[in-house]
């Protein structure tokens, strides 16, 4: 028995490997656009080459269970047209005991898997829009001109004329959303450059709003024309942070600090007025966005195990006509689960649905497998 093991092992965990390397680099292409941004602007190398190894552990979750699929159809697919299946079928051993140690492999898997998700995923998105905001400290100018870094809310820019990236701004314009009076604030210059690490901004105008309470009155601008102004560029970029709103997301959090928040958004509900719905109805929300996170990683988590139960169910073939429905039934589950997946991050602000989303698809999946490799126990293809 311990030589099965090993035989069925070795080749479901070398295909694995091989597997996840080759998704890894064909997935990293689908991020090129962002890794092409990041370098356009400017980033020193070594700064790219972080930024790039960040992409990986957030790739790693959803090219895993992919990898398990195939690596465990090849497997199976190779046992039935070398008739070895056959052979350990005829020696008395069922299917149940040589697919054991594949589906034990896969349980391990899943739980890597889990940890990928649930702890590097999170850190590698994290330290990447770190790098993001050093490269935004060190020069503002990348933040105005690149509209893939613009990441703060309530920010508008635009440069009407021409420009040097990360160097100078000509005809620009700035709208920046004040949170103390609900007004906007404008700034217009016709020309902003970098020095050193001063902003120096010619004929810039300052158009700010004076609200007033009374609806019935007008608001009072306030207008300032500056023929040159300098600015440290971290103060500048400081005025941009504090006209947005910082958010922590929850794809940002390691589980035990996801928990945590959970817990105290849980008591934060608890002690608010039912009166006060506003700050019931963002108590709820983040309440919801916690949970349907973490049955996101718990999908995740699973579909190593269920994706190679499928590829065992799926790929084994014991008539001697080839047929197709087994890739066929493979196709439909594996485009309804990543379907399902995207669509459920989608609705993370729907509790039930995102649940349904999330979990549906692994019980169709066991079901239609398991009732498969039932037929194929009997002899029925």
């Amino acid at each position: 028995m311990p030589i099965i093991w090993r035989y069925l092992l070795s080749h479901y965990i070398k295909v694995l490997l091989f597997c996840v390397v080759s998704f890894i680099a064909v997935l990293l292409t689908t991020r090129l656009q962002e890794i092409a941004d990041f370098a356009a602007i400017g980033a020193q190398g070594q700064f790219v080459f972080w930024f790039t190894l960040y992409q990986i552990p957030y790739i790693l979750p959803l090219a895993i269970p992919i990898s398990c699929l195939i690596s465990a159809i090849l497997l199976v697919s190779r046992l039935s047209t070398t008739y070895e299946l056959t052979a350990l079928r005829a020696s008395g051993m069922t299917l149940k005991n040589m697919m054991t140690p594949i589906l034990l492999a896969a349980a391990c898997v899943s739980l890597f898997n889990f940890y990928v998700a649930s702890e590097l995923a999170t850190s590698s998105h994290l330290k990447s829009r770190v790098l993001e905001q050093e490269l935004r400290s060190i020069n503002p100018l990348l933040l105005l001109e690149n509209r893939q870094l613009i990441k703060y809310k309530g920010i508008y820019v635009n440069s009407l004329g021409p420009t040097r990236v990360g160097e100078s701004a000509s005809d620009l314009v700035i709208a920046l959303a004040n949170k103390k009076n609900n007004r906007i604030s404008l700034m217009f210059a016709k020309n902003i450059r970098l020095e050193s690490l001063n902003l120096i901004g010619d004929k810039v105008t300052l158009v700010n709003s004076l609200g007033v309470n009374e609806r019935d009155l007008p608001d009072h601008l306030f207008i300032e024309n500056m023929n040159n102004i300098t600015t440290s560029s971290k103060d500048f970029l400081q005025m941009l942070k504090g006209n947005g709103e910082a958010r922590i997301k929850t794809d940002y959090l390691k589980l035990s600090l996801l928990l945590l928040r959970s817990e105290e958004d849980l008591k934060g509900l608890n002690k608010t007025d039912p009166k006060d719905l506003e700050l019931v109805s963002f108590y709820q929300k983040r309440i919801v966005r916690n949970f349907t996170e973490i049955l996101r990683r718990i999908d995740l988590g699973v579909a190593p195990l269920t994706f190679t139960l499928m590829g065992i169910a799926f790929g084994i073939t014991i008539s001697r006509r080839s047929s197709h429905r087994g890739i066929l039934w493979v196709l439909c589950l594996s485009t309804l689960f990543m379907f399902s997946y995207f669509a459920g991050k989608g609705m993370d602000h729907r509790l039930l649905p995102s649940a349904l989303l999330f979990l549906g698809p692994h019980l169709l999946i066991v079901a239609a497998s398991l009732r498969t490799l039932n037929k194929v126990s009997k002899g029925i293809e």
